[in-house]
């Protein structure tokens, strides 16, 4: 629901994040510090999953163990089975549209519905990524434009020391850069 997947590529960054050292969250920060738009490709063995952002910010997630928007909505009660063939044959007759913004143009599901399920597809997505050795991902550029506003900053998956340090290092830039130190 939240990003067009858009399949025109730039050329990708590949790393091997076990072998370098580097872990999931390393990416996501570059990503998202970089203000990059485009998909990361996770692989590890048989799986592959991808995550999509736009200028830095993360829209959606795909993983193997994921269960569609669709399904969930069926299974809390708030969609029947047949309401939700109606949305996907919609989905199929016309240009790509998430199914969770054609809902929300029926009216039958509330905005808030939709945010929280995406935003907890992406939670689990990046749960199983981070489980997943050995690990790869590939960074591919493309135009990836959201459809709404629903996101996650990638800090949320952050650890909290690493944070702070973060904190710490851009407080020292910002101190460093101060009228003393600039050059003339």
């Amino acid at each position: 629901m939240a990003a067009e997947r858009v399949p025109k590529q730039t050329g990708g960054d590949h790393m091997d994040l076990t072998k370098s050292g580097f872990e999931l969250h390393d990416m996501l920060i570059l990503v998202a510090l970089e203000g990059r738009t485009g998909e990361l490709v996770i692989e590890s063995g048989n799986n592959i999953g991808s995550l999509l952002f736009h200028e830095g910010k993360l829209l959606l997630a795909f993983s193997p163990y994921t269960r569609a928007i669709g399904d969930l909505l069926v299974e809390q009660g708030i969609l029947s089975d047949g309401e939700l063939l109606d949305v996907l044959k919609q989905q199929r007759t016309g240009p790509h549209t998430p199914v969770g913004t054609l809902l929300l143009k029926t009216g039958k599901v509330k905005f808030e519905v939709i945010q929280t399920m995406v935003q907890e597809q992406i939670r689990k997505a990046i749960r199983d990524f981070c489980s997943w050795r050995p690990l790869e991902c590939n960074f591919i550029q493309k135009d990836i434009q959201p459809f709404d506003s629903i996101h996650l900053s990638v800090f949320e998956f952050i650890p909290r020391d690493i944070v702070k340090m973060a904190a710490v290092f851009a407080s020292s830039l910002t101190a460093a850069s101060g009228p003393s130190n600039e050059i003339h």
